[in-house]
């Protein structure tokens, strides 16, 4: 299994229920969280196996209620910036074959926001 830590500061994160006013503000976030992830991928040489489940623990800047699936927006441009890495060919279902959301611990920094990806090899035909 392989994992990445990409950590998101509040200015950056995106959730579905954000409205974001102009396209360009969604943009913008939506290039940095790409970026960042991209350049944290190929820093660490990471390369995954495809097909591969992707299990993703969301963790917040404070304890309260939360829906770690809301940050499918900020989760998507991740898996785009590992395509953009090389780490996978695609993140298309042939090589993405699950997304799973859970919420992980409080980063305990304000303002600071956690994306811990893990890679679970999916070698099961359905």
């Amino acid at each position: 299994m392989n994992t990445l830590v990409i950590d998101i500061p509040s200015t950056e994160w995106m959730t579905s229920n954000q409205r974001y006013g102009h396209w360009a503000q969604k943009a913008k976030r939506t290039k940095a969280i790409r970026s960042r992830t991209a350049w944290l991928a190929r820093s660490q040489h990471l390369t995954v196996p495809t097909p591969t489940i992707v299990a993703v623990q969301v963790h917040y800047p404070r304890n309260g209620n939360a829906d770690p699936s809301n940050s499918a927006p900020a989760v998507k441009a991740a898996l785009d910036g590992i395509t953009d890495s090389g780490a996978w060919p695609d993140d298309n279902s042939k090589h993405v074959v699950e997304v799973s959301y859970r919420r992980g611990p409080k980063t305990g920094e304000k303002g600071l926001y956690r994306l811990t990806l893990t890679f679970i090899s999916q070698h099961v035909t359905f």
